[in-house]
């Protein structure tokens, strides 16, 4: 696994993976870096870090061909691939019109489609190769991380609606505003629940880490809901470090 085409392309989540615990780190790596494979053929190429990843499309492919868990990854991946072609499709000018904005149903899909099957593919890799890895039955641990991934990408999403509406993108109505912040809250609860279930303290920090990154950015965004996008300082990303190696789990009996 290359460690620096990671920390490129995404230096927030680059200190998630790399808090992983070591059977799981480099199977959910390249999922990672497929994913922004893909989401950067879509989307175009902005930085030097998404140039790279295009260039060395064949050489991750390769590592996928030879991943211990490449059904698993390939997997995943094709759910990714499935939400990006339903987003690029979903607001397709057509005749010159002005997309429609999404339904309920189709921003539960999206969320699903891109970030919600994340969670899930995390819990069965960590279920598989981490003994003892949840307090909670494995199938509610899965249900709970497809919450927390559609919560961070509940986030995302709101974090950036203006500039996603400057390009045709409007993923939250108004008027569904504050039902979707608190959509948003509701899932960081299950994300909550999920992190302090976590037995393997590595794995335990590795979850926190964006769950507190999420809450503190939905928390700017609802001080500011006209702000253009709002970002966490480096100063507060430090500080949510050292809290996400705080980060308790629940008691066994509790």
């Amino acid at each position: 696994m290359d460690w620096l085409l990671l920390k490129k392309v995404s230096r927030s989540f680059y200190l998630t993976l790399r808090l992983l615990p070591g059977p799981v780190r480099e199977t959910i790596s390249l999922a990672y870096l497929l994913a922004r494979l893909s989401d950067t053929e879509a989307d175009g190429v902005v930085t030097d870090g998404e140039a790279e990843l295009l260039a060395r499309k064949d050489e991750l492919i390769g590592w996928l061909s030879q991943a211990w868990d490449r059904k698993e990854i390939e997997g995943v991946w094709a759910m990714i691939r499935e939400g990006q072609e339903f987003d690029g499709q979903r607001f397709n000018m057509r005749d010159g019109k002005k997309p429609e904005p999404l339904t309920g149903a189709e921003l539960e899909r999206y969320t699903y489609l891109v970030a919600g099957c994340v969670g899930e593919f995390w819990t069965a890799i960590c279920y598989k190769h981490l003994r003892k890895y949840g307090l909670r039955p494995e199938g509610e641990m899965t249900l709970l991380g497809i919450h927390f991934g559609q919560g961070l990408q509940l986030v995302n999403i709101l974090r950036d609606r203006a500039g996603d509406a400057r390009i045709g993108r409007v993923y939250v109505e108004p008027k569904s505003w504050n039902a979707t912040v608190q959509w948003a809250r509701a899932c960081l609860d299950d994300a909550e629940l999920y992190v302090r279930a976590v037995r393997p303290w590595r794995a335990r920090v590795a979850c926190a880490l964006p769950l507190l990154l999420a809450r503190e950015t939905l928390d700017l965004v609802e001080q500011d809901p006209k702000a253009s996008r709002v970002k966490v300082s480096r100063g507060r990303v430090r500080c949510l470090v050292l809290r996400a190696f705080c980060f308790r789990k629940r008691s066994e009996g509790g």
